[in-house]
């Protein structure tokens, strides 16, 4: 690893890993922080695992190149599929959802009935399900591919009737197999919490791996020595992050900001990654 690097990789298929941004934000506010959105390529739901892991080393050793010094792969499609390869390619630490995830939920749950909303090929690749019964053996996890929910938060509608029928349609499944327990098994899901929770009522717990990821970020620096660089700035919302897209650097900065509930500045481009793996 490069020994001048102190800056937090973070990067995702495009605003999802927003929700995983915040989080480490709040929780190493003085950081310098790199947020990757490749938006040319998503949704990665439904994409080849050979492409996941091409796009996953390609913005790894972006990250690097920009000082990571620590790397969250806020995405859980890439943490399910292309996490093990990258760890075995890079040497910087690099933090994923699906331990964070099944961790918290095996903890959340009284019954042992865990649902798990998640792209298809999160779904696909049971890496959930794997992780939550190697932490609890006796837990049922019932799965479910969720295709249209990351179009939705991409376009920005997080309320309406559209989206109310899809998790309707989503989760009714999870509450006929009895769950009591909702892992958000997509970095997007987050931003629709208030709908999910009208559908599922306040008996079933959900569970968001953002927290426990920037919690584990955050142990990896501290372990590390990844000095902070800016520990008195009065206001550190987001002046510590730098944006970078690799689609439209507009069509991001509106949405991320509606998102974050504040304008995020200039978003750059990596031009090289959407006309290079397309």
């Amino acid at each position: 690893m490069n020994s001048t690097a102190k800056s937090i990789g973070v990067f995702d298929s495009g605003v999802g890993g927003l929700t995983v941004l915040r989080a480490i934000r709040e929780a190493l506010p003085a950081h310098h922080t790199v947020y990757y959105a490749d938006t040319a390529h998503l949704p990665y739901g439904n994409r080849e695992p050979g492409e996941i892991l091409t796009f996953a080393s390609y913005i790894t050793e972006y990250l690097l190149s920009r000082g990571a010094a620590v790397i969250a792969v806020a995405c859980n499609t890439s943490s399910a599929l292309a996490l093990s390869r990258i760890r075995e390619r890079y040497s910087v630490p690099i933090v994923g959802m699906i331990d964070c995830g099944a961790s918290a939920a095996a903890r959340a749950s009284a019954s042992g009935r865990i649902g798990v909303i998640a792209t298809l090929n999160t779904v696909r690749s049971m890496a959930y399900a794997s992780a939550i019964t190697s932490r609890r053996r006796e837990a049922v996890v019932v799965q479910q591919a969720c295709p249209d929910l990351v179009p939705l938060v991409e376009a920005g509608e997080l309320h309406g009737a559209q989206v109310a029928s899809a998790l309707k349609g989503y989760l009714g499944p999870l509450l006929g197999a009895g769950v009591d327990t909702v892992l958000y098994g997509c970095t997007h899901y987050p931003f629709l919490h208030g709908e999910v929770r009208a559908v599922v009522g306040t008996r079933v717990a959900l569970v968001d791996p953002a927290r426990q990821v920037a919690a584990e970020v955050a142990s990896t620096v501290a372990a590390e020595g990844i000095a902070g660089e800016r520990p008195d700035a009065p206001d550190v919302r987001d002046r510590g992050v730098d944006f970078v897209t690799s689609g439209d650097p507009d069509q991001f900065r509106r949405i991320a900001s509606t998102l974050l509930g504040h304008d995020i500045g200039e978003v750059a481009t990596d031009r090289g990654a959407s006309g290079g793996r397309g």
